[in-house]
């Protein structure tokens, strides 16, 4: 009847994790859903590259370039506490919940509130600013910065777990500390400063997706 997508073909057209994350963002689980090229590309680009993606990116290249690599420890003021309140809520409480009651979509949502916090805290604390004026708060932020996202990683790693754990190796997460478990703890931080891990130069893990064209050079 024409009406059946295989699956796998999806899969390569537009990434395992991507596609994972938009069936599971934007269809509710157990109804029917509905689904486009264009709405797959459109969300996981908003979401994932331009999203969190950026923010992972523009965090870890900002310790890198302006912090030699080095995790430092830090003081934190009310607005670092108020942002990792937000992200702690959402990634080990919210989500959760949401996802042990198979409401894969409100755990998302809930998650991307998180991520939309993050990326208001980087344009109201403005980093690139404080390296000019205030160095020592710049390192207060970037290092709040690579502590959210470290909960947003591994709250998300079970729907887009390759990306997840390409960001985490660069973030020096060992691999028996990364699931929800791990949220528990909160000295991983304190520890992997004091192991004297040094970041690399960064590597985007959400790359933005172009529409994809079928055999005579048309859009699916």
């Amino acid at each position: 009847m024409g009406n059946v997508v295989d699956p796998l073909a999806l899969a390569n057209a537009f990434g395992v994790d991507q596609l994972r994350y938009f069936l599971m963002a934007d269809v509710v689980f157990g109804k029917d859903g509905s689904y486009s090229a264009q709405a797959i590309v459109t969300k996981t680009n908003a979401d994932l590259a331009n999203s969190f993606g950026n923010l992972v990116q523009r965090t870890l290249s900002m310790i890198f370039k302006n912090m030699n690599g080095q995790l430092e420890r830090y003081d934190r003021h009310g607005d670092d506490n108020a942002l990792l309140d937000v992200v702690a809520t959402a990634c080990r409480t919210d989500l959760p919940r949401e996802f042990t009651a198979f409401n894969f979509s409100g755990g998302i949502e809930a998650w991307m509130r998180a991520v939309f916090a993050c990326n208001q805290y980087v344009d109201d604390q403005a980093p690139w600013t404080l390296k000019k004026n205030d160095p020592d708060r710049m390192k207060a932020v970037l290092m709040t910065l690579f502590c959210a996202i470290h909960d947003l990683t591994i709250a998300i790693r079970p729907v887009v777990p390759s990306a997840a754990d390409a960001i985490l190796d660069q973030m020096g997460i060992a691999a028996d500390a990364r699931d929800y478990a791990a949220l528990g703890n909160d000295d991983w931080c304190e520890h992997l400063i004091a192991s004297g891990f040094s970041l690399d130069q960064p590597s985007g893990a959400f790359p933005r997706l172009e529409m994809p064209m079928d055999g005579e050079g048309e859009a699916f």
